[in-house]
């Protein structure tokens, strides 16, 4: 028997979304993952503001994903006026970037924990210890950044505030302690995924599809043709009440729909063969924390921060060319395109979050699964919904 099912608020993942899913003999036929939190307008709201205040604006999109916003807005406006950001400066922001993935991954290990561990104190001995692993990186954003949350030294041009030779050697020191306890956490992680899948008797399979990869870089984020970027509208895609309820756009890149995030990440820089399904998206993601921490220690064992990081430049252009700024952010990779006039004011502006285009592939991949084990599918991609409709 076929018939539709729609499902509103998917718990255990950020903001307020919904599947919409075609159904027959208990398995999904056809499925979209949507969003249905309002949009807030912030590409409108930063029409005709001057352009320095960008990555402050946009790191208030949401509280998850507000450094990766700053990074990628403030190179999207030096893109625009062809400001040259110091070396050190960038490596810092790679630092922000980085400790902010670490500090999400793991709150979404938090978060879907009680699915991998029904045992109440091995939960919570688990989340007790992940959290001294946030705890770092939370004074790891604070020490670089100037807070935990937004992080005010992140500037168009680069930082303002240098990184002090005994700081650095402090967080170092800090690695050093919990290098150790992220591998343990990891390895403990990785298990109760193992054990969460033989419980629910899910294949290795559970949740695949067949679209392509999308990602710019490993661990910063590179260079993009924005043109390679097109939309559908839900007005396209649905019939009924989705046409109005729908509050989300669909990015495709180079007209396809594409998963991007850590299994992105791993094929396309890593030369990794995906088995397919969503299970390898939880240990993916808990490796990339492992290989994060390595990579931030790398930079601050390589470099010194004590000169000038920050170019003051006034940011102006001709309002025609797009500046694009790229991050990986700990979802995928994040889009920034501005356009700025002579006085320095924005004239355009457009975000494509990691989650938007994951909307796609969760769609894709809700295909085939038993309808009872959809939000197993939708978890696994850590969507962040009021990202997806800025």
């Amino acid at each position: 028997m076929r018939k539709v099912v729609r499902i509103e608020g998917i718990p255990l993942t950020e903001g307020h979304s919904g599947l919409h899913l075609e159904v027959e003999d208990g398995i999904v036929k056809d499925g979209f993952y949507f969003a249905l939190v309002p949009v807030r307008g912030f590409e409108t709201l930063l029409i005709d503001k001057e352009a320095v205040v960008a990555p402050v604006i946009t790191s208030r999109i949401c509280g998850l994903c507000q450094v990766t916003h700053a990074i990628a807005s403030a190179r999207a406006v030096e893109a625009a006026a062809g400001i040259e950001v110091p070396k050190e400066a960038e490596l810092l922001r790679e630092v922000l970037g980085l400790a902010v993935r670490i500090y999400n991954n793991l709150l979404h290990q938090i978060v879907i924990s009680e699915d991998l561990f029904p045992d109440r104190d091995e939960r919570f001995s688990f989340i007790r210890r992940v959290q001294n692993v946030r705890k770092f990186t939370g004074e790891l954003l604070e020490s670089v950044g100037g807070e935990i949350i937004h992080s005010p030294n992140l500037r168009v041009g680069g930082i303002s505030e240098p990184l002090e030779d005994f700081v650095k050697e402090k967080i170092l020191s800090s690695i050093e302690e919990i290098e150790p306890l992220l591998l343990e956490l990891k390895e403990e992680f990785n298990e109760g995924v193992e054990r969460m899948w033989r419980r629910e008797g899910l294949p290795e399979t559970f949740g695949s599809h067949s679209l392509g990869f999308f990602a710019t870089d490993k661990f910063y984020g590179k260079a993009f043709d924005f043109n390679r970027i097109s939309f559908r509208y839900p007005q396209e895609l649905f019939e009924g009440e989705l046409k109005r309820e729908v509050t989300n756009l669909y990015p495709f890149i180079d007209g396809l729909p594409v998963e991007t995030g850590p299994r992105a990440r791993k094929v396309l820089f890593d030369g990794y063969k995906p088995k397919g399904g969503v299970k390898e998206l939880h240990l993916l993601r808990s490796q990339e924390n492992v290989e994060s921490l390595a990579r931030i220690k790398e930079i601050l064992e390589n470099n010194s921060f004590n000169g000038e990081l920050w170019n003051r430049t006034f940011p102006t252009s001709d309002g025609e060319t797009v500046g694009v700024g790229v991050h990986e952010a700990p979802r995928g990779t994040n889009i920034h395109a501005v356009k700025l006039d002579k006085r320095g004011k924005i004239t355009y502006y457009k975000i494509v979050v990691p989650t938007e285009l994951n909307l796609m592939a969760v769609s894709e991949a809700l295909k085939g699964v038993p309808a009872t084990k959809v939000e197993f599918v939708v978890r696994a991609y850590d969507p962040c919904i009021v990202c997806a409709v800025h």
